[in-house]
């Protein structure tokens, strides 16, 4: 088979199927079979890494802006690359990166804020990995409240965690989940101290949330 590019492109509509379509079906198997089994003497070498890759994880299922740096040295390499839309792609990955270390940033100060390692000594510190969560659904740089906002409230569910699964007692965890079912916050007092201090960053997350909506309308 000489046409690895043409089985390569092949093998990743085959995953765009609906189910149900034989055709595709066996279309997935043929390309699988001969993408495993090509001769990578005989293959450029850049063709070899998009096929491996595609291999492990689909283009289409991997997170755009990963997608593009892995993909940005894969392109260069080829002789007939448009040096303009190669400047360009540069450009425009570089010029994201600034942005996102000043939220990361923004965000690790407001963590540091909370006092977790004090309040909350069981809490797994998940800041940066909740944070490249946030980037694979939004990555624009316009939706830099919505990645904080995402941010933060899985932070929060990795406190809320902690509390459920490592600290709190049964009787603790029964009034607190009770409250969160009902918003119901004002018998907070009657709650231990980390608890206390969990409801608190549980509503002032919410408060921020809904400053946000009113601020952009």
């Amino acid at each position: 088979m000489t046409d690895v590019q043409g089985l390569l492109s092949l093998f990743e509509a085959c995953h765009l199927r609906h189910h149900g379509d034989n055709i595709l079906g066996d279309a997935l198997n043929f390309t699988t079979t001969h993408l495993e089994s090509i001769d990578k003497t005989n293959v450029n070498p850049n063709l070899v890494k998009q096929v491996s890759h595609a291999l492990y994880q689909l283009i289409h299922k991997g997170m755009p802006r990963i997608e593009a740096r892995r993909y940005i040295p894969l392109y260069q390499e080829e002789p007939s690359h448009n040096k303009v839309l190669l400047s360009l792609a540069k450009l425009d990955f570089n010029l994201m990166q600034e942005p996102h270390w000043k939220e990361l940033s923004k965000l690790t100060r407001w963590w540091k804020d909370l006092d977790v390692e004090r309040k909350f000594p069981f809490a797994r510190k998940r800041l940066v990995e909740a944070y490249f969560w946030a980037l694979g659904v939004y990555f624009e740089p316009e939706y830099q409240v919505a990645r904080e906002i995402l941010t933060k409230g899985m932070c929060i569910l990795s406190i809320i965690e902690g509390i459920h699964f490592v600290y709190g007692t049964l009787e603790e965890l029964e009034l607190f989940t009770k409250a969160i079912e009902r918003w119901d916050f004002d018998a907070k007092d009657g709650f231990p101290e980390y608890m206390q201090a969990c409801s608190k960053i549980i509503l002032d997350l919410y408060d921020e949330i809904g400053y946000e909506v009113i601020r952009q309308g």
